[in-house]
């Protein structure tokens, strides 16, 4: 996505992306409840077998279609760019684009070279600290219909109770996305929800009520997945100095980030239920990572952008700043808005 829209534009087309992993946790209990109240047995399948039919063949159908239409790049005229873009338009498209990197001083790089780029990049690693603090500080999404279970319902309520807090994140995400990318910020928009949904773990741990605790899982599940497309955006914006770069950064952030989601299960153990103390205190402290890294490259940002302006007014050339944030740099007035 970041091929095709522009640094400011980023956050609300990522949390649209996103709202569909944060939906699927959504629809999948209400679609397991529907599957395992009118297909248990049918055609001597269980209901388990018939819900991995329905979701493979839903998802592999999409992914064949995606496949021929979307298209690759701006100047691509692969997928739907076949019949919908003028060569025109395909300049456009890719000249903006261009316009908006943070510096074209290192042209095209091949694959290696953005490896390079990114490895030695301190940026990434606070990126990679970030998604593993994050992933793993929602590691209730696995075991959330165990913990409505545990407030005392059946396991068809179970289900359909795990549907609203999902619906209600989705919903704040393209919230914040929207009000992260008109005010150029990004760092208070990932670590405050964050700091926010550590309230609803808060909650869990100091009452026993369930109306209590279901009322903080709306805080808890909306305060994680309000700041999650950020970091994607965070990525492709600051990461994008070559496509290649951009790319491999993003790549490496996502599989990397991976480790929260491994760790996390281990957080929920089997003598700690149906409350999951020590989950919860543990998913907190990895919220609280993730914050500190986006603080910590909130300020790495203002002071390399505070450098680039120096570089571009003692040189005569542009400024390029990394990514942008709500206000301008002291004394630079006549730069192109900054955002961190």
């Amino acid at each position: 996505m970041g091929c095709w829209y522009t640094r400011k534009e980023m956050a609300l087309r990522c949390a649209i992306l996103y709202t569909g992993q944060t939906l699927a946790f959504c629809v999948a209990g209400l679609i397991a409840a529907a599957i395992f109240g009118t297909l248990e047995g049918a055609h001597g399948l269980a209901g388990w077998q018939w819900l991995f039919i329905v979701l493979a063949v839903t998802g592999a159908g999409l992914a064949l279609i995606a496949l021929f239409v979307l298209p690759d790049y701006p100047d691509s005229t692969t997928g739907s760019a076949r019949w919908s873009m003028t060569e025109d338009m395909r300049k456009v498209a890719a000249a903006r684009i261009l316009a908006d990197r943070v510096s074209t001083s290192e042209g095209k790089a091949g694959v290696l070279q953005g490896l390079k780029l990114s490895v030695f990049d301190y940026k990434m690693w606070l990126l990679v600290g970030m998604n593993i603090g994050i992933s793993a500080a929602y590691g209730f999404s696995n075991f959330f219909p165990s913990i409505v279970r545990g407030f005392g319902y059946n396991n068809t309520i179970t289900l359909v109770l795990t549907a609203p807090p999902y619906i209600f994140a989705a919903l704040g995400s393209l919230v914040n996305a929207w009000h992260s990318d008109k005010t150029k910020e990004r760092g208070y928009h990932f670590a405050g929800p964050i700091a926010f949904g550590c309230i609803g773990y808060i909650i869990c741990l100091a009452t026993e009520n369930r109306n209590a605790r279901y009322a903080a899982s709306f805080i808890y599940v909306g305060g994680m997945y309000f700041s999650n497309p950020l970091i994607s955006t965070w990525t492709s914006n600051t990461m994008g100095r070559t496509p290649e770069k951009r790319a491999v950064s993003v790549a490496m952030v996502n599989v990397l980030g991976q480790v929260g989601n491994i760790i996390a299960p281990y957080f929920f153990v089997e003598s700690d239920e149906p409350r999951y103390r020590l989950a919860f205190i543990l998913m907190m402290v990895m919220a609280m990572i993730a914050c500190i890294s986006a603080m910590g490259l909130k300020l790495y940002l203002y002071r390399a952008n505070k450098r680039l302006y120096r570089k571009a007014t003692q040189d005569g050339h542009a400024y390029q700043p990394f990514v942008y944030i709500g206000y301008k740099l002291k004394d630079a007035v006549q730069a192109k808005d900054v955002i961190y």
